[in-house]
């Protein structure tokens, strides 16, 4: 990695922060799940989908295997393949998001707290070499981030 991210603690908040900032913009009964901005973007369902799926399958794989394993190898993902393989259109947004929200949880569970010398702990990406759990979190919430973009633009319709 190139640039030194953020504290922990500030990235555990911004974990935290994201999943509470996507239960409450959701809250709301008149959402349309399948609308989409344009033909080839992503619906609501779809990015529910996507964030449910990378939260169990991606992030918490990658700090399990952190946890467990000096040196762990951190294979990288194609998620954005899965919503066509996966058929995420034909599934249950709502019920996709409320399993993205309880499994976000779990993640936040299982992360030590910022002081840990886990943060440090030295592992090896596939795409990026040499990487330490503390820009694994980063990632995960540059993840983040640029899909509370996304929904902020899928609840304006």
């Amino acid at each position: 990695m190139l640039q030194e991210p953020p504290p922990v603690a500030e990235l555990l908040a911004d974990l935290k922060g994201f999943a509470t900032a996507v239960s409450e913009a959701t809250a709301v009964a008149d959402i349309d799940w399948h609308w989409r901005p344009a033909p080839a973007e992503w619906n609501l369902t779809e990015l529910s989908c996507h964030l449910r799926d990378v939260e169990r399958e991606v992030h918490q794989v990658r700090f399990r295997s952190m946890l467990a394993l000096d040196n762990a190898f951190i294979p990288g993902a194609t998620s954005d393949d899965w919503v066509l393989e996966r058929g995420y259109a034909r599934q249950n947004g709502r019920l996709a998001l409320q399993s993205f929200l309880a499994a976000r949880q779990e993640t936040i569970a299982m992360l030590p707290p910022a002081n840990d010398l886990f943060w440090q702990r030295q592992g090896r990406h596939s795409y990026f070499g040499p990487t330490t759990s503390h820009e694994l979190l980063n990632l995960a919430v540059k993840h983040d981030q640029a899909h509370w973009e996304q929904l902020q633009k899928l609840l304006q319709k």
